[in-house]
């Protein structure tokens, strides 16, 4: 096994190096700005008898731009129902769920080889005060209610992470059980329509020591969720400034930073999801699109295998990155991986999201080439996929069948 050091060092290089081959253009992850502080994949539909929304945001202190997702549920109870529900969400233990939250959360940094994080009074109290907000402002605020002065003197290399989940989709008052299903969903974020792992980077975050649970209950039946993470003064001294910024680099808001959590890697039970020396994987929830030749096929171990390829111009799902001796590839079959340098990497969203042109757009190919053509200025386009062009480092988004338009020259609605 790593050392707990080595782990973390792991962590940072590999994501870094992922990060680097997407593109040169490195994002942040969904984050909210404290100035004062420096194969097959298979997506899984739920549906919920609940009136309510699931959501997930998270934030950081290093970059101001923030994302939020959400994914509505149909409502289908009936008054029964809706009564023996009632009156099992009202014997919630909220007092047990922080444990075991705070539990919970160190087991996953523990499998991670990091350092549990402490529980203080400040960031759990502001925990709270940010979760019962939200029981009388209908929902999460998107972070616009968060100030992380209130976390003072925890405040440094300020993190928060907050959800929403009806009580319908928990369908449990075990303070274990509901640990971890929200420490499964910020860590997966299946529930969110424009997934980038914030949540994931933020718990596993290396360089940070002090956390805050907050849970709350509102008359509904919607359970909220807070996580304020930070440091003091004392605690921020330990580390090295470059290394903290470091680490808010690695994350491309398209796949998750190297890691593993035996809850969400309970199916992955073949060899291609086994780290061993020399590989290691991040997850991705999207695929790959080949460029203008066939394309070869490489095993586990980085051999080029010899009775397969891709057809040029093809997609593939891919659900996970991985360094094998030092050079990416993307998954896409058991025992098949495509070299970084053979295919356009993207993302997808679990459900439809919309972008608008700022001005008569380019409109590039699959390879990141100006297709001549344009898009009107304040058009607006339904997407499904995110890269990163290969030739400008700027993201894109795809409005068609091999077209895309660059994210300077539109904003997301």
């Amino acid at each position: 096994m790593f050392s707990k050091t080595k782990r973390a060092a792991i962590l940072v290089a590999a994501s870094a190096l992922l990060a680097t081959s997407l593109g040169g253009n490195i994002a942040y992850a969904d984050t909210t700005a404290n100035a004062n502080n420096t194969s097959t994949v298979t997506t899984t539909s739920t549906n919920s008898n609940s009136d309510a929304n699931v959501a997930t945001a998270t934030n950081d202190s290093v970059d101001p731009n923030k994302t939020v997702t959400t994914t509505s549920t149909n409502d289908t109870t009936n008054s029964s129902t809706t009564a023996n529900t009632q009156a099992s969400y009202n014997n919630i233990d909220i007092a047990s769920v922080k444990v075991a939250m705070l539990t919970e959360l160190n087991r996953l940094r523990a499998q991670n080889g990091l350092s549990a994080l402490t529980a203080v009074g400040v960031l759990n109290n502001y925990a709270q005060v940010r979760t019962d907000s939200f029981t009388s402002t209908g929902g999460v605020d998107n972070h616009a209610g968060w100030n992380s002065a209130n976390m003072y003197p925890y405040n440094l290399t300020a993190e928060e992470n907050i959800a929403q989940m009806p009580f319908s989709m928990i369908g449990t008052t075990d303070p274990t059980a509901i640990a971890q299903k929200i420490t499964h969903e910020f860590y997966s974020e299946m529930y969110d329509s424009e997934p980038n792992y914030g949540h994931r980077k933020n718990m596993l975050n290396p360089y940070i020591n002090y956390v805050g649970v907050g849970v709350s209950v509102a008359r509904n039946g919607m359970v909220y969720f807070s996580q304020e993470m930070g440091n003091d003064q004392a605690s921020y001294s330990k580390y090295n400034a470059s290394d903290v910024y470091s680490y808010f680099l690695t994350n491309n808001n398209d796949y998750a930073n190297v890691s593993k959590y035996d809850i969400a890697d309970a199916d992955k039970t073949s060899a291609d999801y086994t780290s061993r020396e020399n590989y290691v994987t991040a997850d991705l929830r999207g695929g790959v699109s080949t460029k203008n030749a066939v394309t070869p096929l490489y095993d586990r171990y980085g051999n080029k295998r010899t009775d397969l390829e891709l057809s040029p111009n093809t997609d593939w799902i891919s659900d996970m990155i991985a360094v094998i001796n030092g050079s990416t590839f993307y998954h896409v079959s058991t025992n098949g991986f495509v070299s970084a340098n053979d295919a356009l990497p993207w993302a997808t969203f679990l459900s439809g999201a919309s972008v608008t042109a700022t001005t008569n757009a380019k409109i590039y190919d699959n390879n990141g080439r100006d297709t001549g053509g344009t898009v009107n200025t304040n058009s607006k386009w339904i997407v499904d996929r995110r890269a990163v062009n290969p030739l400008t480092g700027v993201k894109m988004y795809r409005i068609s069948t091999n077209a895309w338009i660059q994210q300077n020259q539109l904003v997301q609605n």
